[in-house]
């Protein structure tokens, strides 16, 4: 790999909505942009069986949509390295160029905007690594087709648990959504879906395991008032609790987080650390597509001006 290849103005990092939007503004004012995504492009949006609230589709499949937005980010003239994972961000000074190891080199940015979204958070009961991906799923469109027919549990109480569960509900004969409180968290017309489905809710109940032999078969489920326990035959479960942040990677920079993770940002998508902007689910905001878009295009106009400042001096 030549020195150019190596040498950017602008770097994103993470290939969700934020940082595909990001992508499509830096190309857009000018800036020699990369982005760089560990896996492949569309980010947790991916695997959404139904967006309905993104503005210009009353309904569209995620993955429909990510393809849609990476489409735009080459069209645009933005770089992609896909498969491509960040092992660590250095700097040289305070306003030196960010240098991001990876397998393929050391690539050197003017500006980063991170965002990498968050992985899927888990319960940290026994079984539920022993038995992932042998009944224990935490992507309802990747996995969900396995189970058609089979009786199911969803774990959570939010929005992702309850667009899954209603989901599966149209691939598996009998679902079941395990929550630990006695209210929903999701948005009310979810609620409204979940409540007029055939789907059992146990209220204010936890898992405590995940029992199998070679596959997952129980559920050991607890009410969280009486501290009873009761084991609940199943063929698979899903565990829906949301992301946490994918923070680490800035840590070493002194980026400034909450006690979740998320990393802190002012109105400009900017961190604590000159020249390093957030976006998306990673930052402490409200966790929908729109409000990622929204950020991406904020921390890309951000890193424009901090790089022409850098390069030229403050601009009229």
């Amino acid at each position: 790999m030549t020195e150019e290849d190596l040498n950017w103005e602008l770097i994103i990092v993470g290939g969700g909505p934020a940082g595909m939007t990001a992508a499509i503004y830096g190309a857009r004012y000018g800036l020699k942009t990369l982005l760089l995504e560990e896996k492949v492009l569309g980010g947790a949006q991916a695997t959404s069986p139904g967006i309905e609230n993104y503005p210009g589709f009353t309904f569209i499949v995620g993955i429909d949509l990510a393809s849609k937005m990476k489409e735009q980010v080459k069209k645009c003239g933005a770089k992609i390295r896909e498969i491509t994972e960040v092992k660590s961000i250095t700097r040289e000074d305070d306003e030196g160029d960010f240098i991001l190891e990876t397998r393929r080199g050391n690539y050197r940015a003017q500006a980063i905007v991170y965002a990498t979204g968050g992985g899927h958070r888990k319960l940290g009961v026994p079984g539920e690594d022993d038995f992932e991906g042998r009944g224990v799923s935490f992507c309802a469109t990747c996995d969900g087709p396995l189970f058609r027919e089979k009786k199911l549990v969803i774990v959570g109480g939010g929005n992702t648990a309850v667009t899954e569960a209603l989901y599966l509900e149209e691939l598996a004969s009998e679902v079941f959504l395990v929550h630990r409180r006695d209210e929903l968290r999701a948005e009310q017309a979810l609620q409204d879906q979940i409540f007029k489905s055939d789907i059992t809710i146990l209220w204010d109940t936890i898992v405590t395991e995940f029992k199998g032999d070679n596959i997952l078969n129980t559920v050991v489920l607890q009410d969280v008032k009486t501290k009873e326990t009761q084991e609940l035959e199943v063929e698979g479960a899903f565990v829906a609790l949301g992301s946490d942040p994918a923070s680490g990677l800035v840590k070493p920079l002194g980026v400034e987080m909450n006690e979740g993770g998320e990393i802190y940002v002012d109105a400009h998508m900017a961190t604590n650390v000159p020249g390093l902007f957030a976006a998306g689910d990673v930052v402490e905001s409200m966790k929908q597509i729109t409000v990622a878009v929204g950020h991406g295009a904020i921390a890309a106009d951000s890193a424009y001006t901090y790089i022409r400042r850098v390069q030229r001096g403050p601009l009229d």
